[in-house]
């Protein structure tokens, strides 16, 4: 008897793998660096500028604002923060929620928040493949996605999804 509770309850302790291990603390994301060709324009001409990651692509302007809302569109820093002026290069380490994102950038506001005029997409992450599609990028669960690189240009403005 006492063999077989010797041996159950070594059963028991090698089928153990860990059982309740913490996950890892990685907060999941993107990070790399913005990169700018040409010049800055001038600097009463840039409101804000983030860098945006979309689950949604294409976009159209009907999309963006509920995107934004329902969290299939995220924006760095945040709404109401703006990447800084007239630096460059600058990294950006980016926290998003799992899953992919079809469409990665970085966005000026130049006018008025509510009117979607005042909004040009200055880069965009490119496919290495074809460079004049945007790179789909998928993010798993504590995973960052690092080494990205994005271009601005603020007087060559790639095609606007909206």
């Amino acid at each position: 008897m006492k063999i077989l509770f010797l041996f159950s309850l070594l059963i028991i302790f090698l089928s153990c793998d860990g059982g309740l291990t913490l996950p890892p603390d990685v907060q999941p994301g993107i990070e790399g660096t913005i990169t700018l060709s040409g010049s800055w324009p001038p600097e009463d001409s840039v409101k804000s500028l983030w860098i945006f990651a979309s689950q949604i692509f294409p976009l159209d302007s009907s999309k963006v604002v509920a995107g934004i809302i329902d969290g299939r569109i995220s924006i760095y820093p945040s709404v109401t923060e703006t990447l800084p002026y007239n630096v460059s290069p600058q990294q950006f380490n980016m926290p998003l929620l799992p899953g992919t994102y079809f469409y990665i950038g970085v966005l000026q506001r130049h006018g008025d928040l509510a009117n979607l005029d005042s909004y040009d997409v200055v880069g965009v992450l490119r496919d290495d493949v074809n460079p004049m599609n945007p790179r789909s990028i998928s993010v798993g669960d504590f995973q960052v996605i690092s080494g990205l690189a994005i271009q601005i240009d603020f007087y060559n403005l790639p095609p606007q999804p909206f």
